[in-house]
């Protein structure tokens, strides 16, 4: 049942591709792994780099420190997820599905982009609530434009903003060993007149 409805949604929001060229331009534009990857390193070298006082840059260069260790642990769990499981991508198995992309090879969920992309906004989210909603809109359209332009169903996106948003959380927020690295890494860094 759940794909089932994983498949409608697809379908329904992915045959809204190939109507527009305007609309398809951008959805190109979105869709690709450049610019929301760009806008994302963007937002974590202002974050990085901003602070007026020491307090304001060792808060923000521990949230990037985060973001960083963030994604990484993510695309980790999502790598060893993906040797355990695959799902084909939807333009595999649908034929009226319309591609407005390059053919993946890998495994659809979780979405490698959703994953990357939300672990880094829930992550800068949770340091700064303005440019972490500007980083979480981000996140959002380039998944959704994945499922608009027929790369992914919308349960493999919602899977990898689950996956990294949760990894992002708890290593902001829970985890007592990310706490101390990030702090020996924030001395190490001041040591080096680089935080």
């Amino acid at each position: 049942m759940l794909q089932q409805l994983d498949l409608s949604l697809l379908l329904q929001f992915n045959s809204l591709a190939g109507r527009w060229p305007l609309v398809d331009t951008i959805a190109g534009l979105l869709v690709n792994d450049y610019l929301v990857p760009t806008a994302l390193a963007s937002l974590l070298i202002w974050l990085w780099l901003r602070g007026r006082g020491p307090a304001e840059r060792a808060a923000d260069t521990g949230t990037a420190l985060n973001a960083f260790a963030s994604q990484f642990v993510a695309n980790m769990i999502l790598k060893l997820t993906n040797l355990a499981y695959f799902r084909a991508r939807p333009f595999d198995r649908y034929p009226q599905v319309h591609l407005l992309f390059y053919r993946p090879w890998d495994s659809s969920c979780p979405s490698n982009p959703a994953t990357f992309a939300f672990a880094l906004a829930v992550a800068i989210y949770l340091g700064d609530r303005k440019l972490g909603l500007l980083a979480l809109a981000l996140a959002t359209v380039w998944a959704l434009a994945r499922v608009f332009c027929g790369v992914h169903y919308p349960l493999d996106v919602v899977a990898g903003a689950a996956l990294g948003g949760t990894v992002a959380y708890y290593l902001s927020r829970r985890s007592a060993t990310m706490a101390w690295l990030r702090q020996r890494l924030l001395d190490l860094m001041r040591k080096g007149l680089i935080a």
